[in-house]
């Protein structure tokens, strides 16, 4: 029946305006938009708290949600009204058009497939499974259910079914969270249990999930920091603040995802229970009910996110690419073929990354806000509110941001000793480990070349334990990307030629208050 709610949702006439694919024809209300913004967010959270936050108690919770209300205020202040006043279809539009040139608006794309298609992957193997257990059926076809369910919200209108279908999927996820939250509240006779009853912590030792694992208050800053830059930075969030009909509704619909998203996050420790076994046919009827609701509730939060990222991708690909970048006069038709073409191409690959490499489409989600920040907030916030940025310098910035990201999340893993040894000053190690490091490459130059190989790993596992700047988790390298990325994009804007009067005129115009 949910199902069917979805299909009739996203079923809008497949001839429309092009508005109506890319923005919803900028008509979704402020309140239906926050609706539409919690379904989002909340799967989004979801990741991040499986992937250790809250294992660390009431700290690493606080910094999860910190973090990512943070980052909503940072849209709803700094980012959304403007770009939505700037009147474009996707994040990399606005980019490309503010600061001119061939490089900055592929660029654009290529990081919102970066940070992006890892967590539609993530997204399209949660349905999946879920599905499995629903219908006792094999992956493989849980992940077809999964692409296809994927399809009807958001194939036949694009942002115009997605935003159909998003509120739908709010309404089905606050109420099923309401209803296994009563029941989890009956089951324990009044009380909510603590965390670890549940089972969190083995749920999190199951998934094999780590990135966010905040140990100390360095980390837990660098959590939050990257959150919330992280947040703020998400392409499936801003294109929602495309599609109001006003700035102020913009702005709005970000303030009032604040409050539907904390009411949907009231209801969490319900879902706990999705990560045991299923309950089978002999099973009473308050377990069936109880998974059921989970189930569908589950379902809304991951579809409602992967519509979103499917859409972040695939107009990034029909619109800047395809259309700006190699047709600029392809007829409507023809561009609606190609944006629809796009969503295809985007939920099979995904589809297929899913089945393939799924613990590599884990790792990676987990660089998704690191990522996002890194590659887009140094250029977004200065291409609004600040009239001297140019091309050269958001290009030069947006790849040193990417760059450093990078660096420091692949190094420490993949080359750790030339890290350690470039960068040594600026690790956490202590004297001991130090000394063990040292006394430990001696050891591999000095041993047997039969013995050599044992001795190499254990060179390697001390060499990542200190290969670090600070102490910092790898997975929070955006607290080093992003104020290299603002460094790189002023000092580059300042050492070349400044914007034309026109567009440093767009840009005062734009940071204007907008009439009502």
């Amino acid at each position: 029946m949910v199902l069917a709610i979805y299909v009739r949702a996203g079923a809008v006439a497949l001839r429309r305006p092009i508005s109506d694919f890319y923005v919803a024809g900028r008509l979704v209300p402020a309140m239906f938009n926050g609706m539409a913004l919690a379904a989002c967010f909340i799967a989004v959270l979801a990741f991040a708290g499986l992937a250790g936050a809250p294992s660390q108690g009431c700290e690493g919770c606080a910094s999860l949600l910190l973090g990512g209300a943070g980052g909503l205020v940072v849209i709803a202040l700094g980012l959304a009204p403007y770009l939505r006043k700037f009147g474009g279809f996707t994040v990399p539009d606005f980019l490309g058009e503010r600061f001119g040139g061939t490089a900055v608006r592929p660029l654009a794309v290529l990081a919102v497939i970066l940070c992006s298609f890892p967590a539609l992957a993530l997204t399209v193997l949660s349905v999946g499974l879920i599905a499995t257990r629903v219908f006792a059926i094999d992956e493989v076809t849980g992940i077809a259910v999964s692409v296809a369910m994927l399809l009807f919200c958001s194939f036949p209108g694009g942002m115009r079914s997605a935003s159909l279908t998003q509120v739908t999927q709010f309404t089905v996820l606050l109420g099923a969270s309401i209803a296994a939250l009563l029941v989890l509240l009956w089951q324990h006779g009044g009380s909510l249990p603590s965390l670890d009853a549940l089972g969190l912590d083995e749920a999190v030792s199951t998934l094999r999930l780590k990135t966010f694992a905040a140990l100390d208050p360095v980390n837990r800053f660098a959590l939050a920091f990257c959150l919330a830059a992280g947040t703020a930075s998400l392409p499936h969030l801003l294109m929602r603040g495309l599609t109001t009909p006003s700035v102020e509704g913009a702005r709005t619909s970000f303030l009032l995802a604040l409050p539907f998203t904390a009411v949907l996050c009231l209801a969490a420790p319900a879902y706990l229970p999705l990560f045991g076994q299923a309950p089978d046919a002999s099973s009473d009827a308050e377990a069936i009910l109880s998974f059921g609701l989970l189930a569908s509730g589950g379902i809304a939060a991951c579809l409602a996110l992967g519509s979103g990222l499917t859409l972040a991708i695939a107009n990034g690909l029909s619109y800047d690419i395809y259309y700006k970048s190699l047709h600029l006069t392809a007829p409507t038709e023809r561009r609606l073929l190609a944006a629809r073409a796009a969503v295809v191409l985007v939920a099979g690959v995904a589809a297929i990354a899913a089945l393939a490499v799924p613990q590599t489409m884990l790792a990676m989600t987990g660089a998704a806000f690191s990522l996002a920040a890194s590659a887009f907030l140094p250029a977004l916030v200065l291409g609004i509110w600040w009239k001297r940025a140019n091309g050269e310098g958001a290009l030069a910035g947006m790849i040193a941001g990417i760059g450093v990201c990078l660096y420091y999340m692949l190094a420490p893993r993949y080359i750790p000793f030339a890290f350690y040894e470039t960068s040594s000053f600026l690790s956490n190690a202590t004297e001991e480990q130090a000394a063990s490091y040292t006394a430990l490459r001696q050891s591999y130059y000095l041993t047997d070349p039969g013995a050599r190989e044992a001795a190499l790993a254990a060179w390697e596992e001390t060499a990542r334990g200190i290969a670090n700047w600070w102490g910092i988790s790898r997975a929070f390298a955006a607290i080093f990307a992003v104020p290299s990325g603002f460094l790189v994009t002023i000092g580059a804007s300042l050492f070349t030629a400044a914007p034309s009067a026109d567009m440093q005129s767009f840009v005062e115009d734009l940071g204007k208050p907008t009439p009502p």
